[in-house]
Parts: structure tokens; C-alpha cells; sequence
């Protein structure tokens, strides 16, 4: 992968389930090197997951899980808090340009993989780290996944069409934090560029998830008010909602007053243009619970796909309300490889960045273990020496 944008980077990550395998995965598939060090006969816990959010998996299905998190690395079985194995480790973050991880600071610095020791045995290493809470406060030290930290963002209460909190699937979190992570990394070698210095770079779920709350945040501290929950039937703006068809869901979006012009003259409802109540959007949105019986009556006379070929005709925003189901096998998704097919014969959401021509890596992920001998005699260590090594507990 000559051409791949982080080729010749080297990676030496310490992880486990979501958040930094992600950040490491991105790396991988940008071209980096990444060597996932898992402990010596305690691989991480996802090589064997059981199941999530009522899926129950096979070994087949923890190993896709597995893969979709970590393919492209480097995997190495090595305890670096052994007399023998902690001069490989030290000799691997020597050469590494980045060391990631998702572990807390007191399990860091009990493998001694802590920043201060790191970065003094390599002064331009980007150390990153993520965490759940952050890493100032009494809750710095805290353990947290992505249930927690979806509830102490406030996420859990800003998707939720009640008062009722409401757990989104699919662990958005943890994913979430992990590409802000990778972002900081590459943010970290930039600046390493600009001065020849290493750095500490991290983000946690908490602030990652109050991130893409923004506005709804700001909202609240500044104006002194919470943006008004979603609610089909009485949505805040009726242009800013979704609709029954005939078949199925649409979308649309408006948000000045030519659009909602638009979107009355394409439906065939100028009368309600020409009705002091909505003849203008200002207007419509002050009478949206007079304006909803009538839209919601129109969208349901025509399918899903009539609007939205009329819509996009018009130059309306709108878009079909997809299921999940449906994406793996849908044009557009097909035509920007925003599903594509691996080597291992699965499918999967690729790493969203595209680099010039170059779109991520598409490999596989390495058994338990699998390149510890060669990553090894890449440092030097000849085949007597990976005995020793075995017989010692050092590497497996």
C-alpha cells in the first residue's frame, strides 16, 4: 500500500472492545502499521463475544465483530509486564510513531505503558489515549462504556421522543470516540511535523457525545431553553419532519421560506399558501398543529418513492426514510463503497475517509497471536531467542 496516505507510519496499540481498536483501525486502513498487543493467554474479550443489542453470535459472528474493529493489524501476544517481554515492548513504542489505547490510567500504568514512562523512552511519540469521563475531575478514573457515557452526555435524553430516556443500538459511543480519537492522532503527527516533538493526544465519551450535541447544549447555556423534543405528530417545524406515505417514510427538510414554497406548490397544496396561516414558513411553524392534518393527509395519498422523485426533481431536500436492512444492498450506498465486501467474505461499513483515489484497505484481521514471530524478528530476535521467550511466558 505505497500509495496509502499513512504508509511507513507505525502504530503500537493496547486495547480492547470498541473505542481504541477503532481509532487503531483507522490508522490500519489509511496504511499504517499497527501492532495490537494483546496479553499473553487473554485475548481481547471480543475475539469471543457471545452477542449485543439481541443478536447472539456464533464463533463465526464474534470473529466478524472481532475483524470489524481490527482488521489490517498486526496481532501480537506478548505480557510487556514480564522481566522478558517488557524489553520487546520498550523496543517496539522505540520505533512506534503512535501508541493508542482505550485501558484507564491506572491499568496503563500497572503494564507501564503510562504516558510519562512512554514518552520518555520515545520523546516524539503521539501518545493517545481514550477514556470514558475525560481526564480531569473526580470521574476521571472511572470505568465507563458506552451506555455510560451515552447517559452522562446527555445523549440518552437528546434522542428520546419523551421524557423517557432512550438507549440507541450499536454502541455510537464507543465509535464515535474512537474516529475523534484518530482525528487527534493525526492532529498530534501534524504537530510533530511543525516541531520534531511528541504529544499527548485524547477525547472521551462524554465529551465526544456533548460534541455532536452542540447546538442542542448551547441552546440550553445560552438561550436558557432545551430544543423541543421530536414528535411525529407535533413536530416543532412541519418542514423539518418526517411523513407516512402510502408505503412507507419520508423525510423532508425546509428551512426558508422559498423551500416551504416549494414544497406546497410540488405537493399540489398552493391553496395552503394562499391561507393567511401558512403563507409563509414563519407562519406555518406558528401553526403547525393546523398545518400537520393537512400534510400528513397529502404524503399518505402518494408512495415513498413518488414524492421523492418529485422532490428531487424540485430541488427539494428529502430522502426516504432507510432501514437498516436495506443499505447493504442499496445503489448509492453500492456506488460509494460505504459497504463493501472483505477478503474474509464479509460486509461491512468501511473507515469514512478517502484520500485522493485511496479509500481505506480492505483486509482481514489476524489470529490471536498470529504475527508475533514476525513483527518479533523484525526487532532482531532470532528463532532462539522467540523459545526463550516462549518458555519464559513472555509471548505466545
Amino acid at each position: 500500500m505505497t500509495d496509502a496516505p499513512l504508509a511507513g507510519l507505525k502504530v503500537v496499540e493496547i486495547s480492547m472492545y470498541v473505542q481504541g481498536p477503532i481509532a487503531g483501525q483507522i490508522l490500519a486502513s489509511l496504511g499504517a502499521e499497527v501492532v495490537k498487543i494483546e496479553p499473553v493467554g487473554s485475548q481481547d474479550p471480543f475475539r469471543s463475544f457471545a452477542g449485543m443489542f439481541g443478536v447472539q453470535l456464533d464463533q463465526a459472528g464474534a470473529d466478524w465483530i472481532f475483524a470489524s474493529m481490527n482488521r489490517g493489524k498486526r496481532a501480537v501476544a506478548l505480557d510487556v509486564t514480564s522481566e522478558a517481554g517488557r524489553p520487546v515492548f520498550h523496543q517496539l513504542i522505540e520505533r512506534a510513531d503512535v501508541f493508542v489505547s482505550n485501558l484507564r490510567a491506572d491499568a496503563l500504568e500497572k503494564l507501564g505503558a503510562d504516558a510519562q514512562t512512554l514518552m520518555a523512552l520515545n520523546p516524539r511519540l503521539v501518545y493517545a489515549r481514550g477514556s470514558g469521563f475525560g481526564f480531569a475531575g473526580e470521574l476521571a478514573g472511572d470505568p465507563c462504556q458506552d451506555t455510560v457515557g451515552m447517559a452522562y452526555s446527555g445523549f440518552m435524553d437528546m434522542v428520546s421522543t419523551t421524557e423517557e430516556p432512550n438507549y440507541p443500538p450499536g454502541a455510537l459511543s464507543d465509535v464515535a470516540t474512537g474516529t475523534n480519537l484518530a482525528s487527534a492522532i493525526l492532529c498530534g503527527l501534524v504537530k510533530r511535523s511543525l516541531t520534531g516533538e511528541g504529544s499527548m493526544v485524547g477525547t472521551s465519551q462524554v465529551q465526544t457525545m456533548m460534541w455532536m450535541q452542540t447546538i442542542g447544549i448551547g441552546f440550553a447555556a445560552n438561550v436558557g431553553t432545551r430544543m423541543a423534543r421530536f414528535d411525529l405528530r407535533k413536530a416543532a417545524s412541519p418542514m423539518l419532519s418526517i411523513y407516512q406515505t402510502s408505503d412507507g417514510w419520508i423525510s423532508v427538510g425546509a428551512v426558508v421560506d422559498e423551500q416551504w414554497r416549494l414544497v406546497a406548490s410540488t405537493m399540489g397544496l398552493d391553496d395552503m399558501l394562499a391561507d393567511e396561516r401558512f403563507s409563509s414558513l414563519g407562519r406555518l411553524i406558528a401553526n403547525s398543529a393546523d398545518a400537520a392534518p393537512l400534510l400528513i393527509g397529502r404524503f399518505r395519498q402518494e408512495s415513498t418513492d413518488y414524492w421523492w422523485k418529485r422532490f428531487r426533481e424540485a430541488g427539494i431536500w428529502v430522502s426516504p426514510v432507510r432501514r437498516y436492512d436495506e443499505l447493504a444492498a442499496d445503489p448509492h450506498v453500492l456506488a460509494n463503497n460505504y459497504v463493501v465486501s472483505y477478503p474474509d467474505g464479509s460486509v461491512g461499513v468501511p473507515v469514512p475517509f478517502d484520500v485522493d483515489a485511496f479509500a481505506g484497505a480492505r483486509t482481514t484481521a489476524s489470529a490471536y497471536g498470529e504475527d508475533t514471530d514476525g513483527v518479533l524478528g523484525e526487532l532482531g530476535y532470532g528463532e532462539d531467542e522467540l523459545v526463550e521467550l516462549r518458555v519464559a511466558g513472555a509471548i505466545w
